[in-house]
């Protein structure tokens, strides 16, 4: 009985001690504007309690429905950036890669701003692609578990309705002048 009690916490000893789990998500979840609207999305992070010292990725958005107006890293949690954050409306990308130095970040903060001119009515997906999210581990290990987009209803902004107009009635002509 007792060799398999060691047999068993010899492999228990072998399996991670927690799950390294890392999120990116694109907020707010879901929208609706009007065209000629600007909405502001963030990426965000969530570690899931470990710790991380990179993060990159491309956000893709459908240039035909939306405009990038600006792109900040004003509040991220990251200070250095491998490849500063760019935009490409033709495109329709905004590329990103940022890190920071140990101890590196736990928790849940935001990695990047991006502001939207909304060109015209749609349903916008937007999405992250070839993302990772590097674990403070000296390996790079990608821990990135899951990256989520949003959807941006743009609505057609009506054009006020003009305002029906009665038919006006034609001056009266002036009444001949009689000489006498």
């Amino acid at each position: 009985m007792m060799r398999y009690r060691l047999i068993l916490m010899g492999l228990f000893a072998l399996l991670p001690l927690g799950a390294s789990a890392a999120t990116l998500s694109v907020v707010p979840s879901a929208t609706s504007i009007s065209t000629g609207n600007i909405v502001t999305v963030r990426i965000v992070t969530n570690t899931s309690g470990v710790a991380i010292n990179e993060a990159g990725g491309t956000l893709q958005f459908p240039s035909d429905l939306l405009d990038v107006v600006s792109v900040s890293k004003g509040g991220s949690v990251f200070t250095l950036w491998v490849e500063e954050p760019a935009y490409s409306n033709g495109a329709g990308t905004v590329t990103f890669d940022g890190g920071l130095p140990n101890p590196g970040f736990t928790g849940a903060g935001t990695v990047l701003t991006v502001t939207f001119h909304a060109k015209r009515a749609g349903s916008a997906s937007i999405s992250l692609r070839d993302a990772a999210v590097r674990a403070n581990d000296g390996l790079g290990t990608d821990v990135l578990t899951g990256a989520g987009g949003t959807t941006l209803s743009i609505a057609d902004t009506a054009a006020p309705a003009p305002t029906p107009t009665q038919p006006q009635p034609a001056p009266a002509a002036p009444a001949p002048v009689v000489a006498t």
